[in-house]
């Protein structure tokens, strides 16, 4: 490109030594005189490409639990004021999209739901087991399928499809081992409270332990169970401008 651009001045644009290369005094005069042209013209771009990312509706983004950096990253990658985040229920990930009151729903794996399209998987964590910082194994370094089936856990009530549950609140281990679900809860932290007053147990992801720690809950990895991992999923009739270039952000700042 350089060398073109030199045939087309006519002379040299750079003085080039074995040691470095500069501008010579005509690559000076054409940098000082269409600098500003160039500047104009990247800032009008870059002005176009907001325009054209700028929708009159703003990209509902629903998640649940929190907004992980990754989710962060992706969001403040597109224009102000260009999203709306929106927290989900955990036992209910599909029903917001389905519905149409998001355009997009970052929500645990697995999707078999008729009509939705996944956009991206991401975030996979081991889980965990939340429980009471006064039950008698909160001391323990980790948790056995054995020991978690002698816990009452909270599990995300019927809203969620049977095979989301199998996989997220799992009724019996790899070992076989079966598991107990007495009692159930629409969000994390409304699980997290009954763990905390009822002597219960709640099966999480590490990053949502992460975001939320409480005094009186210790969590502890469990041997034995798969790991879990997060999707974008969206309407297949959803045409909102922004759901691809949300999803391809997310996919550079997982």
């Amino acid at each position: 490109m350089i060398k073109r651009l030199e045939v087309r001045v006519g002379a040299s644009l750079f003085r080039r030594t074995s040691r470095r290369v500069e501008l010579s005094e005509i690559g000076m005069g054409l940098a000082a005189d269409i600098g500003p042209s160039f500047e104009q013209l990247r800032s009008g771009f870059g002005a176009a490409r907001a325009a054209a990312l700028s929708p009159e509706r703003p990209l509902r983004i629903g998640f649940q639990c929190a907004v992980y950096e990754s989710v962060a990253r992706a969001v403040t990658a597109l224009p102000d004021g260009a999203t709306q985040l929106i927290e989900l229920p955990w036992s209910d990930p599909f029903g917001e999209v389905k519905r149409e009151t998001v355009d997009i729903a970052l929500v645990l794996a697995p999707n078999r739901e008729p009509g939705l399209r996944q956009l991206l998987e991401f975030s996979s964590q081991p889980q965990l087991v939340g429980l009471s910082a006064s039950h008698p194994l909160a001391s323990e370094s980790r948790m056995t399928l054995t020991q978690l089936g002698t816990l009452q856990l909270v599990g995300p009530d019927d809203a969620a499809p049977a095979y989301w549950r199998a996989v997220n609140a799992p009724l019996i281990g790899e070992d076989g081992h079966q598991l107990n679900y007495s009692l159930c809860a629409r969000t994390l932290p409304e699980a997290l409270s009954l763990v905390a007053t009822q002597q219960a147990a709640v099966l999480l992801c590490m990053a949502s332990a992460k975001y939320l720690p409480r005094p009186d809950v210790v969590y502890l990895p469990v041997v034995g169970l798969p790991d879990t991992s997060l999707i974008a999923v969206t309407q297949q009739t959803n045409r909102h401008p922004l759901v691809e270039e949300f999803a391809l952000q997310l996919s550079l700042a997982v």
